[in-house]
């Protein structure tokens, strides 16, 4: 069924993503579409592995306690909340696509070394 079947180490009961995305690369992969909830973007955020992201807001309000959130988990202080940069903003019909591109920062030890993991075209 699957051609190959990828095993990441795990890092304090969490996925070490760093390993994960080393093992992608491997492969030859250079670009990867997240699609998930607020606790995996919340993860691989917080790695530092995610260069884009492409946020939709629809014409409906959700809110309380347990409402999702594009970023769930413990998130982050405002001094060390990855900055976005705004690359497109796109409506159609009632619902606007906004495209960001993640700030590399100090807090993710900047632009990522060539060849590392985090390394991938936009």
């Amino acid at each position: 069924m699957f051609d190959r079947t990828l095993v990441a180490r795990i890092a304090g009961g969490e996925i070490d993503w760093l390993d994960a995305f080393g093992q992608l690369a491997n492969l030859g992969i250079q670009r990867l579409a997240i699609l998930g909830g607020g606790q995996l973007v919340a993860s691989v955020l917080a790695a530092g592995l995610i260069d884009e992201f492409w946020l939709t807001v629809c014409p409906l309000i959700l809110g309380g306690t347990d409402a999702p959130t594009p970023v769930a988990g413990k998130g982050f202080l405002a001094s060390c909340a990855p900055k976005l940069q705004l690359l497109a903003v796109k409506q159609v019909e009632g619902e606007v696509f906004l495209h960001y591109r993640v700030a590399r920062s100090k807090i993710h030890g900047g632009d990522p070394k060539p060849g590392a993991p985090g390394d991938r075209p936009s």
